[in-house]
């Protein structure tokens, strides 16, 4: 999905934001840039002035599938050959957000704009193995995002973030077959009654909100806890197309209902704080996601094919609950100008095996990732990578539970023998992911403290003294002195003879005060 639902597991894929990917997505608790956003909210409270953070993700994705032979009818023994996703680049993945405590000393607000951590797009050849799966799949979907957050003292914070969410566009295509037969055609054929059927859909409007929180009873030790209170209840509508139109009425409406999980994540972060610096920082997250919501993809369909009613579509998926753990930190290489990262992950499935499918392949997966933040000044750019590896799935027909969709004749009713259709993901399934971020970070308090200072200095530097013009005058010699002159200087006390004892030292005539040394105590460094 895009511009980029940021959970991991179900639809999505670990993690957003470049600093977050560089610690393999442990980022509850340390998120010190604008994804505190979304995950959590409640640490935008920590973050001081005013900032903008603009993150970018680029993924690539390998996804495979092999067709098991088939065992039964006509066409018992047909083999089939691999089939990869032809768009492997995904570059839509951007995160905004603006944040500023406006001056005020326990409050922070943001605003941001982003989409779910997802592959969007997918294009297998129509007619192909996988047809009755997938063929195509383009979705936008955006987060609009409004936040506040409030800590005290730097003991405990809290905050929240309120989101419309705007589902632009679901567009979803596979092969069905629209015989009015009882047999079963378990080949892809575009000859045939079967038929490439195109669901365009999109809502608008609806919402979710996200809280926050964190707490730090030592200053080394840090927690937090944070969540998708409100799943978000989509009812997307639009319209079917196929790529034989004259079979089919001119206005086939569809909708179909989707909801979004709740999620709860929370972490320990360890700080190694010396007292004049922050040397490195190690965290431990666990997330659960409530993936199990989404039982299947039921489409409601009003609409004719060859003169008969379209029945309903039902995808089945019987997703489950995901569980994942997090592991990753910071080591402040420069303070304040380098910062070099690493992490991992394990995640659930959120996909039984019998229910494998290529549009959100969420099998068991794990991730090592790493990157750095440079900077200075007030920008900071930062990098992050995370290569996610997957479980290598198999299937034959038997086990197989994803069936081609019969609109006209479904089974198993009106199937042939009562069977229960021609299985659609029976084969081999393989993916991976390689994950790149890139972000930069403004920093306007710093960025504006920098100006001002060339400035100061500009001003209070000395203006250098200038040789008076002597140019209209005469030089005449000095008259010599006369004896009288002579003794009143020889009784003239010397400089060592001063009222050195004077222990204010505030007359020309006594001793100089030693230069002193100042000692600065440095402050906690904290690198970007």
């Amino acid at each position: 999905m895009a511009p980029g639902v940021a959970q991991a597991g179900g639809f999505e894929i670990p993690d957003r934001g470049a600093r977050a990917l560089g610690r393999g997505g442990a980022n509850v608790v340390g998120a010190v840039d604008g994804s505190a956003l979304d995950y959590n909210p409640g640490a935008l409270a920590k973050q001081r002035g005013t900032r903008i953070t603009y993150n970018h993700s680029l993924i690539w994705h390998d996804t495979r599938f092999t067709r098991a032979p088939i065992s039964f009818g006509d066409d018992a023994g047909t083999t089939f050959g691999e089939v990869r996703n032809g768009k492997k680049l995904f570059p839509l993945g951007l995160f905004l957000a603006v944040t500023s405590d406006f001056g005020l000393d326990n409050w922070t607000f943001g605003a941001g704009v982003y989409g779910p951590h997802s592959v969007g797009q997918h294009d297998y050849p129509e007619y192909g193995p996988q047809s009755f799966m997938l063929t195509d799949m383009n979705v936008l979907m955006v987060y609009y995002s409004l936040a506040a957050a409030w800590k005290w003292k730097d003991v405990f914070g809290i905050g929240v973030t309120a989101q419309y969410v705007d589902l632009m566009q679901l567009d979803y295509s596979l092969v069905i077959d629209s015989t009015f037969t009882e047999g079963l055609d378990a080949v892809p054929d575009e000859a045939s009654t079967q038929l490439t059927s195109h669901l365009h859909l999109k809502d608008r409007f609806s919402a979710t909100a996200i809280v926050g929180l964190w707490y730090r009873p030592h200053r080394r030790v840090e927690l937090g806890l944070a969540g998708r209170v409100v799943p978000v209840f989509l009812n997307a509508k639009g319209t079917m197309t196929t790529d034989k139109p004259t079979l089919v009425t001119d206005d086939v409406t569809v909708s179909m209902p989707l909801t979004l999980p709740a999620i709860v994540r929370g972490g320990v972060r360890y700080i190694h704080d010396t007292g004049t610096r922050e040397w490195f920082d190690l965290e431990l997250d666990a997330q659960w996601e409530n993936w199990s919501v989404i039982d299947a993809y039921d489409v409601a369909v009003d609409g004719q094919i060859s003169g008969q009613d379209i029945n309903d579509l039902r995808l089945d998926k019987s997703w489950r609950d995901t569980v994942s753990v997090r592991l990753g930190g910071d080591v402040h290489v420069i303070p304040e100008h380098l910062t070099l990262r690493a992490g991992g992950y394990f995640e659930t499935a959120a996909t039984p095996d019998a229910y494998s499918h290529l549009d959100f392949p969420s099998f068991m997966r794990g991730g090592l990732g790493g990157g750095l933040t440079a900077g200075g000044r007030g920008i900071y750019g930062t990098i992050g990578f995370l290569h996610v590896f997957q479980e290598r799935r198999e299937l034959d027909e038997l086990s197989a539970k994803v069936f081609q969709q019969r609109p006209v004749r479904p089974c198993p009713d009106r199937c042939e023998g009562g069977a229960s259709g021609v299985p659609a993901n029976a084969g081999t399934f393989s993916s991976r992911y390689e994950i790149l971020n890139l972000g930069i970070e403004f920093r306007f308090a710093e960025l504006l403290q920098g100006r001002r200072g060339k400035r100061r200095k500009a001003s209070e530097a000395p203006i250098p003294p200038t040789a008076p013009d002597l140019s209209g005058f005469e030089h005449e010699p000095e008259e010599p002195q006369d004896e009288d002159d002579e003794e009143a200087l020889d009784d003239a006390p010397t400089e060592d003879e001063g009222d050195a004892g004077d222990a204010d030292f505030g007359g020309f005539g006594g001793a100089r005060a030693p230069y002193e040394h100042t000692m600065v105590s440095p402050s906690m460094a904290h690198a970007p």
